[in-house]
């Protein structure tokens, strides 16, 4: 696979706080999954977790600031800010960050970001 445009940094925190997210939120020694997918000129990495997920009415507000699902705030510690993070350093880098509940229970969390195009002369 091509390499994907994104800041190495930002890229980073971006995957920690999923990961710490979906470690978070799910049960003891369940796992979590990453798939990486190319599509077109974007690539899509996807963290997968089999915590208690959301409903589909939270898909988009779980990114707004402070937002803690009654389903979950009390299940781990957090002010609401770690997805808002998120998805300002994708939109800083042309990407998207979108969430759905995941078949069989547990969320799915992905971001999509461009691949990576050497600038012809």
């Amino acid at each position: 696979m091509e390499p994907i445009a994104a800041e190495p940094h930002y890229l980073e925190q971006i995957l920690r706080n999923l990961l710490s997210n979906a470690d978070k939120y799910s049960p003891k020694d369940s796992p979590i999954e990453i798939a990486i997918t190319r599509r077109d000129d974007e690539a899509d990495i996807v963290v997968l977790d089999r915590g208690p997920g959301i409903s589909p009415e939270e898909s988009e507000i779980i990114f707004e600031r402070f937002y803690r699902s009654d389903r979950t705030a009390n299940k781990a510690a957090g002010i609401g800010l770690g997805l808002t993070v998120c998805k300002r350093l994708i939109e800083a880098q042309a990407g998207r960050i979108w969430a759905r509940p995941r078949e069989g229970g547990g969320l799915e969390v992905g971001v999509t970001l461009p691949i990576y195009k050497e600038a012809e002369l």
